[in-house]
């Protein structure tokens, strides 16, 4: 087979399979930073894959997480201009933070399987090494939909248990069907108050991640030695300083706010025009409450997809008060003070809230397979 005929195979073979449903996709390409990154990281070869893989990438999903994020931090334009990743360069750091949640990068170990692309002991990313991304992906989901679950204790990459697997709360939905609405939920804050404490720097970015003092955080990571570092920029040294540290721990929590307003992710109540807060050392109008934290495992791809545009994200925009550009942006006001922990965690408990009627997850009955 001649490299003309390989490329095809791999193309049609790896990228033009579908991927797995996530609400509000970001764009393939990443900010500046990834790509530069990439361009350090890649042979020829891989270069002239990751052309022809990110365009088959777009037929998959549109910038939404780049729209949100960039209207949360102040742009005001049109879509085709805030859903830009080198909208405003001063994002750059925020973006890299949200995209993280969609591709923590792993180091590939030969446990991992043999793929095409892979190379043990590369730091893999969609950007720097997208045959090796999306073959882990693709192995990940198909072994997903046949009953494993990736965990902790399992040899996984986090991109596959952040998916398919444990930390699926990364994305505002239960790990594991009939998830009680209050576990997953738990997970959730928990997440919100490290990202929020590694914000304000309130942790030595050397300090290991499972020695985080916060309740069921070392259940996460209880075997493996990453620093709070290593967790976030693996292979990217772009991003290792302390104050790009932070806005990349703040873009992570806004991921997961962000999705938390997708309907395939959860299923969340009217909200009621009246109600205000509870706690909060500002007012805030609260969202409308969540009555179920959906599980992808039992979903169909293809419905899931249906609330993954921007026409979804639109929608929810212009329909609902508060909706997620209202939230996000009073989280970024707390961010910008400085705001302790305390003084945020109930707004978070909030954004949160369960609903009176809230239920155990399922796919919900507009995306069951």
């Amino acid at each position: 087979m001649n490299k003309n005929h390989l490329l095809c195979a791999i193309l049609v073979g790896v990228f033009f399979t579908p991927f797995s449903a996530e609400a509000f996709k970001p764009s393939p390409e990443g900010s500046f930073i990834e790509r530069k990154l990439a361009s350090h990281s890649q042979s020829k070869w891989e270069k002239i894959l990751s052309y022809f893989a990110l365009r088959g990438i777009h037929k998959f999903g549109e910038p939404v997480h780049e729209e949100i994020t960039n209207r949360i931090l102040g742009c005001e334009g049109d879509p085709d201009i805030c859903g830009v990743p080198d909208y405003d360069t001063a994002n750059a750091y925020f973006l890299a933070g949200v995209r993280w949640n969609d591709d923590p990068p792993f180091q590939f170990e030969k446990g991992h399987g043999k793929f095409g692309g892979c190379e043990s002991g590369k730091t893999i990313r969609l950007v720097t090494f997208p045959r090796c991304w999306a073959n882990v992906f693709k192995d990940g989901a198909a072994k997903a939909k046949d009953g494993a679950y990736f965990d902790a204790k399992s040899s996984a990459p986090l991109l596959l248990r952040s998916h398919f697997g444990d930390m699926q709360f990364l994305h505002s939905m239960a790990s594991i069907d009939k998830e009680p609405a209050a576990v997953t939920r738990e997970k959730i804050i928990m997440w919100a108050e490290f990202t929020w404490r590694v914000a304000l720097g309130e942790y030595q970015l050397s300090k290991r991640v499972k020695d985080i003092p916060i309740s069921g955080f070392f259940d996460f990571f209880e075997n493996k030695g990453w620093s709070i570092l290593d967790l976030f920029s693996l292979g990217n040294p772009h991003v290792r300083k302390p104050a790009n540290m932070s806005e990349l721990a703040f873009g992570s929590l806004l991921h997961m706010v962000e999705d938390s307003f997708a309907g395939s992710h959860t299923e969340r109540a009217e909200p009621d025009a009246e109600e205000k807060c509870k706690g909060t050392i500002k007012e805030h109008l609260a969202p409308g409450r969540i009555i179920e934290f959906h599980f992808y495992g039992q979903q169909d791809p293809k419905k899931h997809e249906v609330d993954d545009t921007r026409s979804a994200f639109s929608a929810h925009w212009s329909s609902t008060k508060p909706n997620v550009i209202d939230v996000g942006r009073s989280l970024y006001e707390y961010y910008n003070e400085g705001e302790k922990w305390e003084n945020v965690k109930p707004y978070i408990e909030c954004i949160f809230a369960l609903d009176n009627e809230a239920r155990p997850a399922s796919a919900g009955e507009k995306y069951a397979r």
